[in-house]
């Protein structure tokens, strides 16, 4: 590994474990900006901005841009991840997973002839904005998928990661009707709602990269500091539109959850009871569950791979599940 190569990751996690538990919002998207300016450049041609919706990535995009060139490799792609990036609720880290992106593009082309493009949505954020304006952000993102770009929802993957995961969820249960639902699900390192505590806290504290005041900090920026528990109805008697409501006992994820769904976990995560609670009932309601749980990973490692993990077998074997994943969710 390069001296360039361990400074960008030195530097990667130090503004990771700093972001997520500053209580500020204004230095952590800062660091994060300047973090994507500096040292996650290497794939800006294949980024092409949609205003005030996110980002497309696909290879050599910007030599192209053009609407009808777009729409041309949207018709022919195969597959079309819409991918709601975390940040707990409160920065932005989309721009940082373009190389992980590439690869699974490069990937699925080469080893399944699959072409692919990534739409990584945008969405307001907390504290500014709370739930659930996230929520129905992403709901129009994905109306506009499929309505305004006639994607076929059968031909869409959704992925998340961190505090994206429960925008995805909650935007599944509450504004998508389960006739149009994407064709498979990816969760990387999912934040769901659940309270810190549990046994992953317990044994991983310390050892990743977000700890009880990152998670504090989510729930406040998601539903700000007077959040209402009692939260069935609200003080005219009208039902309340409620985040977490999935956690519930009574409710059936197979009844919004796709049909498929793979979980990339960490055994050094804190949430990664929350993570493997998911995919447990995920798997109880129907749908077909996929996890790979790499024993060394810690917060957000499948997604910026190159940072957190060193051994390049580990790299290929999650690769390798994705575009098993991806081929078996997707009919070409």
């Amino acid at each position: 590994m390069s001296l360039y190569q361990d400074f960008k990751n030195w530097v990667t996690v130090w503004v990771l474990t700093f972001a997520f538990s500053f209580p500020r919002t204004d230095y952590p998207r800062r660091a994060i900006h300047y973090l994507q300016m500096f040292l996650y450049r290497s794939r800006s041609d294949w980024i092409h901005e949609e205003e005030s919706r996110g980002h497309w990535i696909a290879e050599d995009l910007k030599r192209n841009a053009k609407r009808e060139a777009i729409t041309d490799r949207i018709s022919d792609a195969n597959v079309i991840f819409l991918w709601i990036p975390g940040g707990g609720f409160r920065f932005d880290l989309g721009k940082l997973y373009t190389p992980t992106f590439a690869t699974w593009i490069r990937a699925l082309e080469a080893d399944k002839n699959i072409k692919s493009m990534v739409f990584v949505a945008d969405y307001k954020r907390g504290p500014e904005e709370l739930f659930p304006t996230a929520v129905n952000q992403i709901a129009e993102t994905y109306n506009w998928l499929t309505n305004t770009l006639n994607i076929d929802p059968r031909k869409i993957i959704i992925g998340a990661d961190d505090a994206g995961a429960a925008i995805a969820l909650d935007a599944l249960f509450m504004k998508i009707p389960s006739s149009q639902k994407p064709a498979g699900m990816i969760c990387a390192s999912p934040y769901t709602g659940l309270e810190a505590g549990g046994e992953s806290w317990r044994a991983n504290l310390g050892q990743d990269i977000i700890n009880e005041n990152s998670v504090n900090r989510m729930e406040l920026a998601y539903l700000g500091p007077e959040k209402n528990d009692s939260d069935d109805e609200s003080d005219d008697g009208k039902p309340e539109v409620s985040p977490f409501v999935y956690l519930r006992d009574h409710v059936q994820l197979g009844s919004f959850l796709p049909s498929r769904m793979l979980f990339f976990l960490g055994g050094k995560e804190v949430l990664l009871d929350e993570g493997g609670l998911l995919a447990s009932r995920a798997r109880s309601s129907g749908a077909q569950v996929v996890v790979v749980q790499e024993p060394s990973g810690v917060h957000l490692w499948s997604m910026l791979p190159d940072v957190f993990i060193k051994d390049p077998s580990v790299k290929q074997y999650m690769l390798d599940r994705f575009v098993d994943f991806v081929a078996g969710t997707i009919k070409k």
